[in-house]
């Protein structure tokens, strides 16, 4: 139960923030993978400095993969320890670095694709989402030459994946490791492969039933049409009447979604409009059931999310809608890419303006907001000659189309003298030979992809990444997160990144709202506050507020 806090201290907040001094109030983070860190302690020490030197405030390691893959010692998954990292607890070295220079670390769980080799997958093959023809999400194409590959978990299964896999792996973390956060990607259904096909798996068909109450569970053969007795059709809503179809039990799974996505509660085809709400109640549903596990433990852990950019377009495709996350999140990670976005780096920017500004609106006072740039796909003009010509390459088509591919090499050669002239002979010598038929086609892919994984300084224009960041910041925007450290290193852009981020700043996202209402923010600091005499920092936790009974067992749903 909430323990009662001083009214002084509530009002205190905004006159705490107003004393600050004209030190920038911003986030600043990056996301950052295994290999980032090295294999030893020293190595993290290293990187650290890298962070520091950058002004960055929190880093977002991945500790669990796509492929299922952890990267910390688990005593309770001991099988999903990535192999690499059996003997050096990677997540035990960040934790004990980052303290030495005041770094937040929020750990990185992919949380529900896996791979179809996971421990998780292979011990419950039952936990995969399903399509309307009995198929898993790895066997779907995403381009007509790309087959997918992960397999997504049903978020909606209980017992399943969710509450016997995913959340004790959360609450391993938080038990085992002094981490700040703990940070939801992949947190949604598979909607860059097949926005409407998942998940019809035994459990959801029945249960989106049952959960919208469409018939009564008391006599589940019992029909009951519509009352008509208002004008309009649909106006007669609220009167008693049922929607399972009378051979629901004899319908195949096919049959059983096309009635979902196609069918009609009254006079219209809305059957699907109660399929994506329940996919979008069952993520918000794991969101806060993560909070309350890891906030038992500590109540003082902090939870953050990598969401897609629009929470009205992501709710309805991949059950995302980050806005109803809060108060479970503290910090939402928006993912502005530039992949999402069509257009030159000018048409990029304006929209990015656009889209945040959105973002601070939907965000208000609910959480703390992160945007999210990529160190990659903003050099789309610079990678798509490059590009091109390793996609001919690859296909064989180099000599078929040896004009265009002799333009784009020569594109690249140009492009790249300026920067190292004697890297940019190279390649033109490579070239020459490989038109001679002594150099293989694999060859010259391998040499132009290796000037891409190690470019001269300067070739990727730090400029663009500072102009993208003074653009969020113009817009309004408290804080950037950069994807990814890897690219940073890669590119050579730290440099870039420690102009960008030159001046002192305070954490946004530790910055409460001005003002005297009880935000989202300030409640969570209050209980915070409110719990800190109850426990030491590792010690048994209270139950958090508004928790319930059912949160926990695996047949509840709320």
């Amino acid at each position: 139960m909430l323990k009662k806090f001083p009214f002084f201290l509530m009002l205190a907040f905004p006159l705490a923030l107003a004393a600050q001094t004209s030190t920038r109030i911003e986030g600043r983070g990056v996301w950052a993978h295994p290999g980032d860190f090295g294999k030893s302690e020293k190595d993290v020490e290293e990187v650290f400095k890298v962070l520091k030197k950058a002004n960055i405030q929190v880093v977002v390691p991945l500790v669990k993969d796509m492929a299922g893959r952890v990267y910390w010692q688990s005593k309770k998954f001991p099988e999903a320890v990535h192999p690499d990292y059996r003997e050096f607890d990677l997540l035990r070295a960040i934790t004990n670095v980052a303290p030495k220079y005041g770094i937040k670390v929020h750990a990185w769980l992919c949380d529900f694709p896996e791979g179809k080799d996971s421990p998780a997958f292979k011990a419950h093959p039952e936990w995969g989402m399903l399509n309307p023809q009995g198929g898993l999400t790895s066997e779907e194409k995403l381009t007509p030459d790309q087959v997918y590959g992960p397999v997504w978990m049903c978020p909606n299964r209980r017992p399943g994946y969710t509450d016997q896999w995913l959340l004790p792996m959360i609450e391993e973390v938080v038990r085992q490791y002094p981490v700040d956060g703990i940070h939801h990607d992949y947190v949604r259904y598979p909607g860059d492969v097949a926005p409407d096909s998942y998940c019809f798996c035994d459990y959801c068909l029945e249960h989106f039933l049952s959960d919208s109450l469409f018939y009564y569970p008391s006599r589940p053969d019992v029909q009951i049409p519509l009352k008509k007795d208002r004008l309009r059709e649909e106006s007669n809503w609220d009167l008693d009447f049922t929607v399972r179809p009378p051979n629901w039990a004899e319908m195949s799974r096919e049959d059983k979604a096309k009635f979902i996505l196609e069918g009609k509660s009254i006079n219209r085809p809305d059957l699907g409009y109660f399929f994506y709400e329940l996919r979008c109640d069952a993520i918000s549903r794991f969101v806060r059931e993560a909070w309350e596990r890891a906030s038992a433990i500590r109540p003082g852990i902090e939870m953050s999310a990598a969401v897609f950019i629009n929470p009205m377009k992501s709710g309805r495709f991949i059950a995302q809608r980050w806005t109803d996350f809060a108060p479970w999140v503290d910090i939402a990670m928006t993912m502005t890419y530039r992949s999402h976005f069509q257009g030159s780096f000018e048409d990029y920017l304006t929209y990015l303006a656009d889209v945040v500004r959105a973002q601070n609106r939907w965000v208000g006072e609910k959480c703390s907001l992160l945007v999210g740039l990529d160190a990659h796909y903003i050099f789309r003009e610079e990678l798509e000659p490059w590009e091109r010509a390793l996609s001919l390459l690859k296909t064989g088509r180099a000599l078929e189309s040896k004009e265009e591919f002799g333009r784009l090499v020569k594109a690249n050669i140009a492009s790249l003298s300026p920067f190292s002239d004697l890297r940019a002979k190279e390649l033109s010598a490579k070239y020459d030979s490989f038109l001679k038929g002594k150099v293989t086609q694999e060859a010259l892919a391998g040499e132009l992809n290796g000037i891409l994984a190690d470019p001269p300084p300067g070739f990727f224009p730090g400029a663009k990444l500072i102009q993208t960041i003074e653009t969020v910041r113009k817009a309004g925007g408290p804080g950037v997160i950069i994807f990814a450290a890897s690219h940073l290193t890669r590119k050579k852009l730290w440099g870039a990144v420690e102009k960008a981020f030159s001046s002192p700043a305070s954490p946004s996202f530790e910055v409460l709202p001005a003002g005297h209402h009880l935000s989202i923010k300030t409640w969570k600091e209050i209980w915070r506050e409110s719990h800190k005499s109850e426990v030491g920092n590792f010690g048994a936790r209270p139950k958090p507020p508004f928790s319930s009974s059912k949160a926990s067992s695996p047949q509840g749903y709320h």
